[in-house]
């Protein structure tokens, strides 16, 4: 009897033990996959190859997503691709180049984000459209060879480029106290002009997390 009450403690200690461990447990790839959200959930969720960046195959995958998936794939900037999130750095690094306000850097996200999720894409997805800010050439945007430099984008976004007929950010009159979804409509005259407001909290958090470590890009 006392052999079979010791076994059995042992038995409940070894369970605990293990509920222990796996609260500590480094999460494996295909968990963190499957947790809601990110790239490699993303590509998951539609049969891709689960590298965790945008390949052609998932960047077609993402501009047919709904605003509900994106939003779900994308929480953070650790959900960004590592490509990507290097391109939401260098619209930063341009904006602080260039002296524009965090607030100018925010629209600047948001409507990156809106428009491609970061995506460089070097050849035409809706007309002539091309780059992270989706700019065309045919509009007076600059050439494809640099609307798909994204410093160069980012710059004619801003305002700052030495070339273009568009506005860009500090062409808008006021845009420093208009909302900003309405600043990134002013600028880019999309089609879906309500669709980028739902991006600004997702830029705040990106400038705020990745902002102070990118260096200015004149």
């Amino acid at each position: 009897m006392r052999t079979t009450r010791t076994l059995t403690r042992r038995a409940a200690v070894a369970a605990s033990l293990a509920v222990v461990g796996s609260l500590f447990a480094v999460p494996s790839a295909a968990s963190a996959a499957s947790s809601g959200h990110g790239i490699e959930w993303f590509q998951e969720r539609h049969g891709l190859p689960r590298t965790g960046s945008v390949d052609r195959a998932t960047a077609t995958a993402l501009r047919q997503a709904s605003d509900a998936e994106l939003h779900r794939a994308f929480r953070t900037a650790a959900d960004l691709g590592p490509e990507e999130l290097a391109n939401a750095r260098t619209v930063i690094g341009v904006g602080k180049g260039a002296q524009i306000p965090e607030q100018g850097q925010v629209i600047a996200l948001m409507t990156a984000m809106q428009e491609s999720k970061f995506v460089n894409y070097l050849t035409p997805v809706d007309h002539d459209s091309l780059g992270i800010f989706q700019q065309r050439p045919s509009t007076g945007w600059g050439t494809p060879e640099q609307i798909t430099d994204v410093a160069t984008s980012s710059k004619s976004f801003y305002g700052v480029a030495p070339f273009g007929s568009n506005p860009g950010l500090i062409q808008i009159s006021g845009w420093e106290t208009m909302p900003p979804g309405e600043v990134c409509q002013a600028v880019q005259r999309s089609a879906y002009p309500d669709r980028y407001a739902q991006w600004e909290q997702f830029a705040r958090d990106l400038l705020a997390e990745e902002g102070p470590s990118v260096p200015p890009i004149p």
